[in-house]
Order: structure tokens, then C-alpha cells, then sequence
């Protein structure tokens, strides 16, 4: 699996983070949306797509925020990062996912100021949430593949897809998965 993690750390530089954000979802997002909400377990549930940054800041600071949706995410994460250190060590994890985590910083942190700059944003608190939250699902990817879920339509590699494409899926709000 770390053939596959080297591949996810090469390709995180040349993605078109934050460059659809606001256009309508395709197909093939929806459905990497509908991957993500079902591998975490979740019931199926409407999406809802934020049109600008004002309105993505508002929803991400929303304390509505659904906690069903992030204790999902925790326990998957927990799953995988007990797989993952069974089969690698905590040590090689931990180096491997830093590694991961640092590149994908790098990458989206340029591209988020510029999408927020272009819409006349210059809340870089939000910015940073923007590219914390792509590091995030780097991170999540990537140890999905060091714990051997190779699937793309594992929960964190279709949430990886989402971002690698320009979207930011802000999470799930009033029952809705709020989508930029």
C-alpha cells in the first residue's frame, strides 16, 4: 500500500484544488458525494450547494453541524488507523501520514487564498479552514490506503475525489451535505 500512498502524494500537487468551487455538481460528483455519505454509514440525504465563500464561511461555522456525520468520520478514522498500524507499525504511519499531510498543506493552502482573493475574500481564517479541511481528507485517504482499503469508493478516497476536483464539501448541516 505505500506504492499507492507514494502515487496519492505525487498527484496532490497537480489537483485543481478549490477551482470548481460554486459550479454546478456533475454526475460523477454526485455520486462520490453519495459514496462518501453511504461509507460513513450515513442514510442518503439531500445536498444543498453553497454558491460563495460568505456563504461556505457561514455554513462552516454553523453549530448546527450534524455530529452523527463527525462521529462517523472519527470512528472510520479510528478503524483504519488501528488496521493501519497493525499492518505498518505506528512509527512508519505516523511518518507516512505526516508526509502526506505536509504536501497536501502545501499545495492547498496557495490555491484556496487565490479562489478566496478572486471572489473578494480575505478572511484567511476561512481560507485556512479551506485548506485544512483538503489537508484533512488527504490525511483521511491516505490512511485508508496504508490500512489497505483500496477501493475508490471507500468513504475517504470518494470525499479525496471531491476535493481533487476543485470541490470543498463542507459536511453535513441540518441534514444536508453542504457542498462549495
Amino acid at each position: 500500500m505505500t506504492a499507492a500512498l507514494d502515487r496519492l502524494v505525487a498527484r496532490i500537487p497537480h489537483a485543481s484544488w478549490f477551482a470548481a468551487l460554486g459550479e454546478a455538481l456533475q454526475p460523477a460528483e454526485q455520486a462520490d458525494l453519495a459514496a462518501y455519505i453511504h461509507g460513513l454509514g450515513l442514510p442518503a440525504c439531500a445536498i444543498a450547494l453553497v454558491a460563495d465563500w460568505a456563504e461556505a464561511g457561514r455554513v462552516a461555522s454553523d453549530p448546527a453541524w450534524d455530529h452523527g456525520w463527525w462521529d462517523a468520520e472519527e470512528r472510520l478514522r479510528a478503524e483504519l488507523m488501528a488496521r493501519a498500524d497493525a499492518a505498518h507499525g505506528a512509527r512508519t504511519v505516523m511518518d507516512r501520514l505526516s508526509t502526506v499531510a505536509q504536501a497536501a498543506h502545501d499545495a492547498t493552502i496557495g490555491p484556496a487564498a487565490m479562489a478566496a482573493a478572486r471572489s473578494g475574500i480575505a478572511d484567511q481564517a476561512l481560507v485556512r479552514a479551506a485548506a485544512g479541511a483538503a489537508t484533512q481528507s488527504c490525511y483521511q485517504s491516505g490512511l485508508a490506503l496504508l490500512a489497505g482499503m483500496t477501493d475508490p469508493g471507500h468513504a475517504f478516497h470518494a470525499k479525496l475525489q471531491l476535493f481533487l476536483g476543485g470541490r470543498w464539501p463542507l459536511g453535513i448541516v441540518r441534514g444536508s451535505a453542504y457542498m462549495f
